[in-house]
């Protein structure tokens, strides 16, 4: 096994565009590591150059303790699994298994060897005599797993693999996969637009923008301390409800206010020790973030934590929770940095109509009891200590 290891990698393509940007991050040995963003923000092309399917620009890649910007993806002993799973349709699941260790002249009983240990890890055993079009998509793309299993390799490669499968089978593929790499311990770079998937697979997830490398870290931690506006918009299912505030001081104490002056909301000291730099704005306008998880019932928080008269929207029914949208006159932050965080156009188009009349619908999520009905006021705690700060020009964190 092996670390992989970016040093200030570039890729420039020959009509000029620039994929990637002085990208710098070490997978180590037996690390999981998820590579994610929006469309087009490099992920993939990072990948491919990790396995020689894409000249690097500049920089060095190492793998292992050997730069490999010079060497055939054939001499970096790395093994990559694709979207499409890439098997041959004449041959069997185990001649597709064997096929890379039968172009290396590895002996025949190895080959078997190898084939029927992946096999049993995959729980192919039953299928190893069927030609591809016999297979489900799942069983499919665990053949292509295995096809890279028996090569035993320093590192895996994949690119957004589950994307072919059905919603369930994802979630199932997913658990499997993160499994899998844990129990073979095998260095492992993983592509995918998908931040649910990002977020449950991973020790570490990289998050990346127009090719330049945003965050690297726990899933908790992206999710718990964004370094800027574009990481707290993209991570997290429903995504967190941000909008512009302003910040004031008074009594001793710290408050935002949201609705255009009209609500006034106190910030614990706990918030603000997170975001220490967010106390020195009075007077400036701010953009806020608060997940749909962090609201609540009235009697939840302080009295000047709720925020009074919402009107009500949508609300989803979700079983084991309850999505109430709500009307706010908080302008939305419409910024690049939203824009490539929503990943949309149409809804960054709606998010534009929003902001042009002032105001937006934040989601708050709550336990699934007596809901209230559309266009009923309601009153929501606002549990301010696990607010975020960020600034809106550069969208840093005020940290």
């Amino acid at each position: 096994m092996a670390n992989v290891v970016f040093e200030d990698i570039q890729k420039v393509y020959p009509d000029g565009t620039q994929a990637v940007f002085d990208l710098n991050l070490e997978v180590d040995d037996k690390e999981f590591v998820i590579l994610v963003g929006p469309s087009g923000c490099g992920k993939s092309t990072a990948l491919r150059m990790v396995a020689g399917l894409e000249e690097i620009s500049g920089g060095k890649m190492y793998i292992g303790d050997k730069v490999v910007n010079d060497l055939s993806p054939k001499e970096r002993d790395i093994a990559m699994v694709f979207q499409s799973y890439a098997l041959y349709p004449h041959m069997s699941v185990a001649d597709n298994m064997g096929f890379a260790l039968k172009l290396a002249k590895v002996d025949k009983s190895e080959i078997e060897r190898r084939v029927n240990e992946a096999s049993e890890i995959l729980g192919l055993n039953d299928y190893l005599h069927r030609k591809p079009k016999a297979l489900s998509g799942g069983q499919r793309q665990r053949v292509a797993m295995g096809r890279a299993i028996v090569r035993s390799p320093q590192a895996f490669l994949m690119d957004e693999p589950l994307s072919n499968l059905d919603a369930k089978l994802r979630v199932q593929m997913r658990a499997e996969i993160a499994s899998l790499q844990n129990r073979l311990g095998v260095t492992t770079l993983y592509v995918t637009h998908d931040q649910v998937e990002a977020m449950t697979m991973g020790d570490r997830v990289a998050v990346l923008k127009a090719g330049r490398l945003q965050q690297c870290d726990s899933p908790q931690q992206l999710y718990d301390r964004p370094d800027n506006l574009f990481v707290a918009g993209f991570i997290g299912s429903p995504s967190m409800n941000i909008a512009e505030a302003t910040v004031r001081k008074g009594d001793g104490k710290v408050y935002i206010e949201l609705d255009r002056g009209e609500t006034r909301l106190l910030v614990p000291d706990s918030a603000l020790d997170r975001y220490p730099k967010a106390a020195d704005r009075d007077g400036s306008k701010l953009a806020i973030g608060i997940r749909p998880e962090h609201f609540g019932p009235p009697d939840s928080v302080s009295t000047e934590q709720v925020w009074r008269g919402r009107k009500v929207s949508v609300v989803e029914m979700l079983g084991s929770e309850m999505l109430v949208h709500f009307h706010t006159d908080s302008p939305p932050i419409v910024s690049e940095d939203m824009k490539a965080a929503i990943d949309d156009a149409d809804a960054f188009e709606d998010l534009q109509r929003q902001a042009a009349t002032g105001g937006q619908d934040f989601v708050s999520k709550f336990e699934p009891t007596s809901p209230p009905k559309i266009d009923q006021a309601i009153d929501v705690g606002v549990k301010t200590e696990h607010i975020h700060f960020f600034d809106p020009e550069n969208g840093l964190a005020l940290r």
